[in-house]
């Protein structure tokens, strides 16, 4: 496809995004229609991705359902440049903060100036951002703001500035929630990689609104700790709430959800009904929210659980075949993210998880010998 088609296509997913932002899901006929023109471009446009798929034995064309779209192991984004256009097109990346052992890619692949030849961080390319900010602020209003206060609050960011991170995706989304919500009012409390918890403190105690605390698990606890030894407990204004997210990614200082939960509810009197967890990935461009917040105002009683906008769809897979799990059974999180237009759209991530209703329960990560049973051809490819 030339670059005029792929805009064409870009229009398409941004109507997709306008029409069913307001809605739990979209219709699966339309989701698996724009899935498959996606699917078919990026098999054009991605000669890696293109020899995994044909090693899947699957093409454009030779399959008829979304499901059976290829995901690429969210380890791909680490070990191959996972671009479906031309680099002269690059307009930005994001890079995963977490690091793995380095390893030398194959050097008998026939796709050679495509494969990271030493690497660490998984990269996600762009030549576009619409798609990816179109993506973000509808279930970000959805899930934080059910109430209808986004506007309403003071914001206070636990994390890098997007100038302090340029390849950050959580940064960047944060900037584009601080532009889009708070008119740029909102403050951001690391400074040259180091929080800045006495100043965040003085400034959540002068705040006479609502607030809203975006922060990683690690820093948030961090926060906690600091406020325990200070002996400090903040009330904040009844309406403030928390997102936070990111978990600990293998700290030594890692706690269970549901205490830091309760140390926040304790030290800065946020309720665990304010308070939610996102879940994103720097290899997707949508995220997911928990219910916890949007439930309470919807006033129904439907289990709690992690859930998206229509435009990303997440299939629980059974490690051991392959195939999609039964219903209540754990298993691996594939996902479907539309806005992923200029990389891979079908990821396959390392995370266990559990279907509930039109969302999931996240489990944890997956032991060595689960990702391998979902990862066998990938394997195969990347020896080939």
């Amino acid at each position: 496809m030339t670059h005029s088609q792929a805009l064409i296509l870009d229009k398409e997913i941004l109507q997709f995004i306008k029409n069913y932002q307001d809605k739990d899901t979209a219709p699966d006929a339309a989701f698996q229609a724009l899935a498959l023109k996606i699917f078919e471009y990026q098999f054009a446009n991605n000669l890696l991705y293109a020899r995994f798929c044909r090693l899947e034995g699957k093409m454009p064309g030779k399959i008829s359902n979304w499901k059976e779209i290829p995901a690429m192991p969210a380890a791909g984004f680490k070990e191959l440049i996972l671009r479906s256009f031309p680099a002269k097109r690059v307009v930005k990346i994001f890079k995963t903060s977490g690091t793995t052992a380095e390893r030398r890619a194959p050097s008998t692949t026939k796709a050679s100036a495509d494969v990271s030849s030493r690497f660490s961080r998984g990269t996600h390319w762009f030549d576009t951002m619409k798609l990816y900010e179109a993506s973000i602020l509808p279930p970000f209003r959805k899930y934080l703001f059910p109430d209808g206060n986004a506007e309403k609050l003071d914001y206070f960011f636990l994390m890098n500035s997007p100038k302090d991170a340029p390849e950050s995706s959580l940064s960047h989304m944060m900037g584009l929630v601080n532009r889009s919500f708070a008119k740029g009012r909102g403050c951001f409390y690391f400074k040259k990689g180091e929080p800045r918890y006495e100043t965040l403190l003085k400034n959540l105690s002068a705040s006479k609104r609502k607030a809203i605390l975006l922060s990683t698990a690690f820093s948030l606890k961090g926060f906690l700790e600091f406020l325990k030894a200070q002996k400090v407990t903040l009330k904040l204004a009844p309406g403030s709430r928390l997102m936070e997210t990111g978990g600990f990614k293998g700290r030594t200082k890692e706690i269970s959800k549901k205490k830091l939960i309760g140390e926040c509810t304790q030290r800065l009197g946020i309720p665990a009904s304010h308070c939610v967890s996102e879940y994103g990935m720097t290899e997707l461009s949508s995220q997911f929210y928990d219910t916890t917040l949007w439930s309470q105002y919807q006033k129904t009683k439907q289990k709690l659980c992690k859930a998206g906008p229509a435009w990303i769809r997440a299939v629980v897979i059974d490690p051991r075949s392959g195939r999609e799990a039964t219903p209540g059974r754990r298993g691996l999180l594939r996902f479907f993210d539309l806005a992923n237009r200029g990389s891979v759209m079908a990821v396959q991530t390392e995370d266990m998880g559990r279907r509930v209703g039109a969302g999931f329960e996240l489990l944890g990560r997956a032991k060595g010998s689960e990702i391998r049973g979902c990862s066998l051809n990938y394997e195969e490819f990347l020896a080939g």
